[in-house]
């Protein structure tokens, strides 16, 4: 006997996407806000782009390198009125604060560690992924030199956290005191 979630009723057709530009799904429910956190502005404009293709139409967000970053999940200065992100998408190169400093700060403070942050490399570096890992960083993603795979691959992510799993309920600022 198949799993419950298997069982179709006799006549019942198994819908079927016959390509990933055929499944295009938003979260129901509701706002799903993205930080991409990147420095270089083409590759901005193309993730962009990607996670727009993906069917994202508002919640995009975007800070240049790890201090706005920071500045904009602790809701401070120019981003004191910010949404905390349901996702962050952050390129582990960066100027100043590396990628990696920036996973260290969010995911060691108790109001934002339950933030998911998806790491993206143009590498796929042992050490790199390993360290990523062990600061709590929630996927690595080897950037694909390919547009094309890289916006499925962007199509992937944000189905899988937005559609998906189950993401920790929001924590508002006032009932964890300051970041």
């Amino acid at each position: 006997m198949s799993p419950l979630f298997l069982r179709r009723t006799e006549g019942e057709s198994v819908p079927h996407a016959k390509s990933s530009g055929e499944f295009r799904s938003t979260p129901s429910g509701p706002r799903f806000d993205i930080l991409i956190v990147q420095s270089n502005p083409l590759d901005t404009l193309l993730t962009v782009e990607a996670f727009k293709i993906a069917g994202v139409t508002s919640g995009l967000h975007c800070v240049e390198d790890g201090e706005d970053a920071i500045n904009y999940v602790r809701q401070r200065g120019k981003h004191r009125h910010a949404r905390i992100p349901d996702l962050i998408f952050l390129d582990l190169s960066q100027p100043r604060m590396s990628g990696l400093d920036i996973l260290k700060a969010i995911k060691s403070t108790p109001g934002l560690r339950h933030i998911p942050i998806v790491v993206a490399a143009g590498s796929d570096d042992p050490q790199f992924v390993q360290a990523v890992y062990e600061l709590n960083g929630n996927c690595f993603i080897r950037k694909p030199n390919e547009m094309a795979k890289f916006f499925q691959s962007i199509e992937t992510c944000y189905q899988f956290w937005a559609n998906v799993v189950t993401l920790s309920p929001r924590i508002s600022k006032a009932a964890t005191g300051s970041f």
